[in-house]
């Protein structure tokens, strides 16, 4: 018996969208056609395919992840929660996105979160010097986080201070792990810059970042999670305002921004958001960067290697999508999480 074949007006291919594809349901895999591809699938289900929509900063112990899959969201990143509760999402299980963790987010004695009253026990991890840092480190990846997380808070509490900081990326980038920094009050974001963190928790928002700043972040490669909608869940603050100065000076300069929500802090949507999306296009973002920020580079056509598949979960869209950027916030956020199986149901 044949593996039937499904067609899809769009998928997102990291740069655009393609036209028309047809692919074979193999198992829990959809499979690139090739050689004497028909025309015509056997199933025509129309609507966009994107092989990943992912939130790049989630606090999955304070939201359901089920939920966040059913509306759109394929990947998540968790950035800080018990590292022993952590470990068992990365256990892949169909109609939940796929997971990697940060573990316990790692801050200075009575530094933030460990006060901020979201964090359970066992959340944060307290080190009061480079030997400690390295030990959280090592433990933090030991449970299997793919990053590390660090705060610098002073809002909120005591800071590290430089040499524990830079052991922790050191230690990090020896195991071959990228270093994740909440920066939060004057001059931390260019702290964790000149420690050579690869990516800042936040777009910056109790600061206005000069360009120096902005072009040493872009020239190092450092990635920004947007989380934007925290600031006024619709009703901008004065922090949503700098936040949206920052990134759009960054993304202008060629910086990388990484759509994420924060997800569990405040009334956000639980899956794609279509005010954090709204957001990005006001600072700025054309339509392959919104994309990118989201659905990264896509999926590449390329028969005979691994990237001809896509699964073994994926986002769809009814409708094919929208011209302009301004409707493409609304468009996503129709996205729901898909598997073969619910294809298959589909079909039926």
């Amino acid at each position: 018996m044949t593996n039937p074949t499904v067609g899809f007006d769009a998928v997102w291919g990291g740069d655009h969208f393609l036209g028309h594809t047809i692919f074979a349901v193999e198992d829990d895999l959809l499979v690139l056609t090739a050689g004497d591809a028909p025309e015509r699938a056997d199933h025509e289900l129309g609507g966009a395919l994107i092989a990943h929509l992912t939130d790049h900063h989630t606090h999955l112990g304070l939201t359901d992840p089920a939920r966040l899959f059913a509306n759109g969201i394929t990947d998540a990143v968790d950035l800080g929660w018990i590292p022993e509760v952590a470990a068992g999402w990365l256990i892949d299980r169909p109609g939940l996105p796929s997971v990697q963790i940060a573990g316990a987010l790692i801050t200075a004695p009575g530094g933030y979160p460990k006060n901020a009253g979201w964090g359970p026990p066992g959340s944060t991890a307290e080190v009061a010097d480079a030997a400690e840092a390295v030990e959280a480190v090592r433990m933090q990846l030991i449970r299997g986080a793919s990053r590390i997380k660090v705060t610098l808070n002073t809002d909120a509490g005591p800071t590290l201070d430089n040499p524990t900081l830079s052991a922790i990326v050191e230690e990090a980038h020896s195991a071959g792990f990228p270093v994740t920094v909440h920066a939060q009050g004057s001059g931390q974001a260019a702290r964790a810059l000149a420690a050579g963190a690869d990516q800042l928790a936040h777009a910056p928002f109790t600061e206005r970042l000069d360009d120096a700043t902005i072009g040493e972040s872009v020239a190092a490669g450092v990635s920004w999670v947007s989380t934007l909608d925290i600031h006024g869940w619709g009703d901008p603050t004065p922090e949503f305002a700098i936040a949206i100065d920052n990134v759009r000076r960054f993304a202008a300069a060629g910086g990388r921004i990484l759509y994420g929500t924060d997800l569990g802090n405040g009334p956000l949507a639980v899956g794609v958001n279509e005010r954090e999306l709204g957001a990005l296009v006001s600072a700025g973002l054309d339509a392959e960067q919104l994309m990118q920020s989201i659905a990264g580079d896509g999926w590449k056509a390329q028969p005979g290697t691994l990237s001809h598949q896509i699964g073994p979960r994926f986002a769809w869209l009814r409708t094919s999508p929208p011209p302009i950027v301004a409707e493409l916030p609304a468009w996503l956020a129709t996205a729901r999480g898909f598997t073969t199986t619910t294809i298959l149901g589909a079909l039926a």
